[in-house]
């Protein structure tokens, strides 16, 4: 973030004027640090591990009260219990058939149609699963080089590049040409992701699967992206027109060995930008300064 600050000319106004050390030693005392451990000590140890409390199994779990005694200790719900029907739903959103009072399987909407019985299936027929990835929290950790060593981590590309790697069935992988360590593109009507061919039976036929989180790297702005940021090719449109949740975990797309040679042709640029091996990406590589 600092470093950030530093490439539009606000490190100065982001620092208040501090060195990187003063900075750090607020941050630690702003964490509360200071009251365990000094900051002396903790630069000399380079680490600090919180203790549990130790009457940590004296405490009380959560809902107990609700569990004991109901009527005393109501849940915030209209009845105070816990609700399968929703009557706050059913009073102030009656005509939202993709989120009624009561959780179901709504196989379309006018706002998704992501089935692969879908006529959006003729041309992209691989329904993409993506949840939280086991290697890192969103982008967070995304660069730790031991962990990028992992091939359900990153996938090492011909080019040494570290690609998201994206499941897919072997039946799958062969109909499209595609073979293990393959550098392929994921694409829909949103754009393309590039991404490192997985192929395994851990995942059916007819379904792909790759993590959400990783950090955006474009070759081309908003269209190519080579970070595996599958996240910029989700649908747009929210859980329903009345609820502005994010649609992630599923949705329609093809995918196809990609044409690197011709990437790098049309995009030279993209390619000539600075790249750690170990940890992917420079500050000089995903931060420019616009006017």
């Amino acid at each position: 973030m600092l470093e950030g600050a530093k490439k539009l000319d606000m490190g100065e106004e982001m620092t208040e004027g501090m060195t990187d050390e003063e900075v750090m030693k607020a941050v630690f005392g702003y964490m509360g640090t200071d009251r365990y451990i000094s900051w002396e000590d903790f630069k000399e140890q380079k680490y600090f591990l919180y203790s549990v409390a130790k009457d940590w199994e004296k405490d009380v779990p959560g809902f107990r009260g609700f569990y004991d005694d109901p009527v005393k200790h109501p849940l915030p719900t209209p009845s105070g219990k816990l609700e399968f029907y929703s009557e706050r739903l059913a009073t102030h959103f009656p005509d939202d058939d993709e989120r009624p009072p009561s959780p179901k399987w709504i196989e379309k909407s006018a706002m998704h149609d992501e089935r692969r019985t879908s006529e959006r299936a003729r041309v992209y027929p691989l329904l993409l699963m993506s949840n939280h990835g086991r290697w890192r929290v969103h982008a967070q950790c995304d660069d730790i080089s031991w962990t990028r060593e992992a091939p359900t981590c990153k996938v090492a590309g011909p080019d040494g590049y570290k690609y998201e790697p994206l499941w897919i069935h072997p039946t799958d992988a062969e109909s499209r040409g595609i073979r293990q360590g393959d550098v392929v593109k994921v694409f829909n009507e949103l754009g393309i992701v590039l991404s490192g061919a997985y192929v395994t039976e851990r995942i059916r036929p007819g379904v792909v699967y790759q993590d959400h989180g990783a950090r955006v790297d474009f070759i081309k702005l908003g269209v190519i992206d080579r970070g595996g940021a599958i996240n910029t090719i989700t649908p747009h449109n929210t859980t329903s027109k009345n609820c502005a949740g994010m649609v992630t975990s599923g949705f329609l797309v093809e995918c196809k060995v990609a044409d690197m040679d011709g990437l790098r042709r049309d995009f030279p640029e993209a390619f000539s930008r600075p790249y750690h091996y170990g940890s992917e990406q420079k500050f000089e590589r995903i931060l420019e300064k616009h006017p």
